[in-house]
């Protein structure tokens, strides 16, 4: 397939490198010069912009930061996309927006898939037509392990949505369980054995291991940024008030998340956020 890639950063590079060695052909368009380089010189055309794109290939795939930037770019390349073609939203965005975006698309007799990925690209959900789904399969596929097609446009990113409800807000109850056994005076790496063990949730990625040793990333390196982490949870939030669905335990994890951006931690690993809390405790999760 000949397919086009907008924003090629953390995940978008990972995604076209795969597209590339499975054989597809691809137009990739990034305004950092910086991130798209190393594409090309692994075979990845350069594209004049997302307009461009659209016209030159089947499927315009984007991976991009916040809502604002993908409707922003959205409209351009669904401006441009021929009758027949494809917009793919694999970044976290509200439903609503999805369902905005796939009625454009069907204006211009063109489809449009939200598919956002979980567990750093492990798992992407795609909502939209089922059978551009299918078309598109080869290139899921080769970009992910886990692809699930979920339902109509917009459902893609609730089942997003919902999977990062739950593990971040299981991880920060998992912390204030941890922090009850660290002012208890508990061997608190093996309460948290226990508590994987008998429950099976040790928190998401290595996240608890790595707070255990105190690594909190950097800027450069890390993956789960506490800015990204927190604007996904405010997403869930929202989207629950929306539905008028309960978001209790959300909120409270939204807080903490904002308390660590406060402090000016976004641009490290989410659970440095967990420090807010070991402030508010007194204690600190850092077992020998």
């Amino acid at each position: 397939m000949r397919l086009g890639y907008v924003g090629t950063g953390n995940m978008g590079a990972r995604f076209v490198e795969r597209l590339l060695k499975a054989g597809h052909q691809v137009v990739a368009y990034d305004r950092s010069t910086e991130a798209l380089a190393p594409l090309l010189a692994q075979g990845a055309e350069a594209g004049e912009s997302p307009a461009a794109i659209a016209a030159d290939t089947e499927a315009v795939f984007v991976s991009l930061p916040t809502p604002a930037i993908v409707e922003a770019v959205a409209t351009e390349v669904v401006d441009a996309l021929p009758a027949g073609h494809v917009f793919v939203d694999m970044s976290t965005s509200p439903p609503e927006l999805a369902r905005k975006i796939a009625a454009a698309c069907e204006a211009k007799d063109a489809f449009g898939l939200d598919a956002p990925v979980s567990n750093g690209g492990v798992f992407v959900t795609v909502g939209g037509p089922q059978e551009v789904f299918e078309y598109l399969l080869p290139a899921f596929e080769a970009m992910c392990e886990r692809v699930l097609y979920v339902g109509p446009a917009g459902q893609g990113q609730v089942a997003k949505l919902t999977r990062q409800y739950v593990s971040f807000t299981g991880f920060f109850t998992l912390v204030e369980a941890l922090l009850v056994a660290a002012k208890a005076g508990g061997d608190v790496r093996a309460v948290a054995d226990f508590i994987g063990e008998s429950t099976g949730y040790r928190g998401p990625g290595g996240s608890l291991a790595r707070l255990f040793d105190g690594d909190f990333g950097d800027p450069a390196t890390s993956r789960a940024k506490l800015d990204i982490v927190a604007k996904d949870l405010a997403l869930s939030v929202a989207l629950a008030d929306d539905l008028g669905a309960p978001s209790g335990t959300g909120a409270v994890a939204t807080d903490v998340l904002r308390r660590g951006q406060e402090l000016g931690w976004g641009e490290l690993e989410y659970w440095v956020a967990v420090r807010a809390l070991e402030q508010q405790a007194g204690v600190e999760l850092r077992p020998d």
